[in-house]
């Protein structure tokens, strides 16, 4: 198993510093891995060229790209009016980004990267609803566009019931669609718990987002994170299902707490969790 954490590359300035600064940072604490996170205006190949030999320099494996989106709406995340402007399944919105994500297609190929990550949007339970009709084609068509490349989509957990992502993943008809399980995210939608979700997703899962987080209570608010360990998520369950299906790739422990000594969180929690897995390896 590698550990690792999200790593976010802002746009502008010098970028090869920008690199060996963030890339420092997560080795120093013992990390060998990260998600890249980078919504640039314009995917330029000199600047993939720029990522991928600052990380081998500093021994960085990037194993996937969480991909986002540039428009205004893409930033809201709540549990009522998220439901209408999210996604790539969105009417307004869904075809400007899917035409953003596309443009990553060449960039992360260049960079050596198979799996794009994204938050694809709310996903109906009724698999005749016409928002779950528009998914399926959104995804397909995304989908069949990293399959021509080689490369994997990804699904961040959290706005939908665990069965409904399966049935959704093979609806589609791909194989090269996988979950990015992130733990916490289940729990601050209020749509699945962690334990069931790693039995349901069981072979689809290929990489994870590690955090914790408490439930919600106010119908249009999402949960609340916590750090890891003091919150509702079970993981020593969870890893112990994870071991039943063979997942032995990566840890990313994602933290979007702010404040406080974000290094010494992350640290504690790849301490933490490193205890679990030892257990099921």
């Amino acid at each position: 198993m590698k550990y690792g954490t999200l790593v976010r590359i802002p746009e502008g300035g010098d970028l090869a510093a920008i690199c060996d600064e963030k890339f420092a940072a997560i080795t120093a604490i013992g990390l060998d891995s990260c998600q890249l996170v980078y919504k640039p205006a314009v995917y330029k190949m000199e600047d993939a060229d720029i990522i991928r030999a600052r990380a081998d320099a500093h021994g960085v494996e990037i194993s996937a790209q969480f991909c986002g989106f540039r428009d205004a709406y893409s930033q809201v995340w709540d549990t009522y009016f998220d439901y209408r402007i999210a996604g790539i399944n969105n009417p307004k919105y869904g075809a400007e980004r899917l035409n953003y994500l596309f443009s990553a297609i060449p960039f992360m190929k260049r960079l050596g990267i198979t799996d794009m990550v994204i938050h694809a949007g709310f996903l109906p339970n009724d698999p005749f609803a016409p928002e779950y009709i528009d998914m399926v084609v959104s995804v397909r068509v995304l989908g069949g566009k990293l399959k021509a490349a080689g490369m994997n989509l990804l699904f961040e957990t959290g706005p939908e019931s665990p069965i409904s992502l399966v049935r959704l993943i093979e609806d589609t008809g791909l194989d090269n669609l996988f979950i990015n399980f992130d733990t916490g995210n289940l729990i601050l939608y209020g749509f699945g718990n962690p334990v069931d979700a790693a039995y349901t997703f069981g072979k689809y899962v290929r990489n994870m987002h590690a955090k914790d987080a408490l439930p919600p209570r106010d119908p249009r608010k999402l949960g609340t994170e916590v750090e890891i360990g003091t919150g509702f998520v079970d993981f020593d369950k969870t890893f112990s299902l994870l071991s039943e299906v063979g997942y032995d790739r990566y840890v990313t422990i994602e933290r979007e707490i702010s404040g406080g000594d974000q290094g010494a969180s992350i640290a504690s929690a790849m301490d933490y969790l490193k205890k679990i897995v030892k257990k099921y390896q």
